[in-house]
């Protein structure tokens, strides 16, 4: 352990934490308790406003060598987890689409009457919210309003229309 006082901030802390190392992994290669850097990075944060965004974006990318190596691996900086959410979205929209076209109601998130139509509703409630909180993308919202005009109003309450 380094048994020197040191002035905080100190200037080689700081300058490892702008470089994008975590305080756990400064204070494994100082040999000093990782509280010991968090007092140091604080009083540092205090005095340099932009040392967090610094850090940030430091810690965000990757060194060239390990950059480089990488682009050999086609895919390597593509996120499977996102092309499936957006497989998943048009998907759901193609259901609704034919759950509207077999004389359906707007499918419901409670008190549903099968599996389908509660995940449907589901899917169409949090649409709903999104856009309310105006958070859905635009172009899902132009997808939507035009595959299914009257998605932002659903059901009406009360008695179900009447259907002979």
């Amino acid at each position: 352990m380094d048994r020197r006082v040191r002035r905080a901030p100190d200037a080689e802390w700081v300058l490892m934490y702008r470089s994008g190392l975590s305080r756990a992994r400064i204070a494994a290669l100082v040999r000093v308790p990782p509280a010991a850097i968090g007092y140091h990075l604080v009083i540092a944060r205090r005095q340099d406003p932009g040392l967090e965004s610094e850090h940030r974006a430091a810690a965000g990318t990757l060194h060239p060598t390990y950059r480089d190596g990488l682009a050999r691996v086609p895919g390597w900086d593509t996120n499977p987890r996102h092309a499936a959410d957006e497989a998943r979205w048009h998907d759901r929209l193609a259901q609704l689409v034919a759950f509207r076209a077999e004389g359906h109601d707007w499918p419901r998130h409670h008190d549903y009457d099968s599996d389908r139509e509660h995940a449907l509703g589901v899917w169409i409630h949090t649409q709903r919210y999104t856009r309310r909180a105006g958070d859905l993308d635009p172009a899902k919202l132009k997808l939507l309003d035009e595959a299914v005009p009257g998605w932002q109003t659903g059901r009406t309450r009360g008695r179900p229309p009447f259907r002979p």
